[in-house]
């Protein structure tokens, strides 16, 4: 008799537990889902990184709120928008990067999440790394020493006809890149590259190499990328470089992932995360385990931004690098950013 009681006790306990009072979130005649049923899942079912989807989940929104409390002042609404805007150029402005980016399942608040989130990466790394006038003057030095060209990409013949002559009246090139070019990973630097040997594609390449020093291309050089007004770049002084030389370096930052991964460890060091629920309890472990981030620079360093996590729409093909070698999405940067997170209790 006792025997019996017992086993259906335990029945009805777990009669009982499937039936959760939680708030429906699916259902189907099979039966209906709740939200602790899909947050059980969640937080157990592996992704390839080795974590949880919980994990990861967690570690973002823990990631973006330590962000946003260490840098949110640091950061305008008027600068997320200006850079949403020249993301938004190259495919042919804001209305129809917002309709491509619902065809990718993305809305106007994700990228522009996305782009605050990158920039209080950059505002973390320049806190990590005090870029000195040393540093500047040593990458000043390094630019002098190669050739340098900037291009701006455009689809049409005739719209790159038309810039060449605009900047034959004295037109500001930078101006025209962040205006006409698709090629967004050089926008930052008005259009300026390395004229490095098998970088470019052939087209390209032997183009740049007949301009001398300050000479624009005569006409459209047409590549498999489309048409490109090309400049040989004429150098100034430290001063007149600082800005372009300066993103430079912050540009390399961002591409130390042993940088960025002590810059984040820091943050979330100093950020005292208290993670409850043991099953998620290794959302944030990489960055509480970073070997020497006690020697990183005074404890007002930041996490990761743009890197993998956030997912920002792929961007039109770079238009000016051998197709053996092209170069990553900037993305932008970063990255796509498919950015491992976590959140905290």
């Amino acid at each position: 008799m006792k025997k019996w009681l017992v086993g259906a006790m335990a029945s009805s306990g777990l009669l009982l537990a499937s039936c959760s009072s939680s708030p429906e979130v699916a259902s189907t005649e099979a039966g209906r889902i709740r939200e602790d049923d899909l947050y059980e899942r969640m937080k157990n079912e592996p992704t390839e990184s080795g974590m949880s989807y919980g994990e990861q989940m967690l570690q973002q929104i823990l990631l973006e709120d330590i962000l946003e409390n260490e840098f949110g002042d640091a950061v305008s609404d008027e600068e997320v928008d200006a850079e949403f805007e020249a993301e938004a150029e190259p495919y042919g402005g804001a209305e129809a990067f917002e309709e491509m980016l619902t065809a990718q399942g993305l809305t106007l608040d994700d990228v522009k999440q996305n782009i605050r989130t990158s920039l209080y990466v950059k505002e973390a790394i320049l806190a990590h790394t005090d870029m000195t006038e040393e540093d500047v003057q040593a990458a000043y030095d390094e630019y002098l020493a190669g050739e340098t060209v900037a291009h701006i990409l455009v689809e049409d013949e005739e719209l790159a006809q038309d810039i060449i002559e605009q900047l034959n009246d004295g037109a500001d090139f930078g101006e025209l890149v962040a205006e006409h070019s698709m090629d967004t990973g050089t926008i930052a630097t008005n259009g300026e590259m390395a004229l490095e040997p098998d970088r470019f594609v052939p087209e390209f390449e032997e183009a740049a190499m007949e301009l001398e020093e300050g000479e624009i291309t005569e006409e459209a050089v047409e590549t498999e990328y489309g048409y490109h007004v090309i400049k040989k770049v004429q150098k100034g002084t430290l001063e007149e470089e600082r800005e372009n030389i300066e993103t430079m370096i912050i540009d390399g930052y961002m591409q130390d992932q042993q940088l960025v991964q002590e810059a984040i460890s820091n943050l979330v060091q100093d950020a005292n995360v208290q993670i409850t629920d043991e099953e998620l309890s290794g959302a944030m472990q990489q960055f509480m385990d970073m070997p020497g981030v006690e020697e990183t620079p005074e404890g007002m360093d930041i996490p990761e931004g743009t890197e993998e996590g956030m997912d920002t729409p792929e961007e039109p093909e770079e238009g000016m690098d051998n197709p053996e070698e092209t170069e990553e999405d900037p993305e932008t940067s970063e990255e796509d950013i498919e950015e491992e997170t976590s959140d905290e209790e």
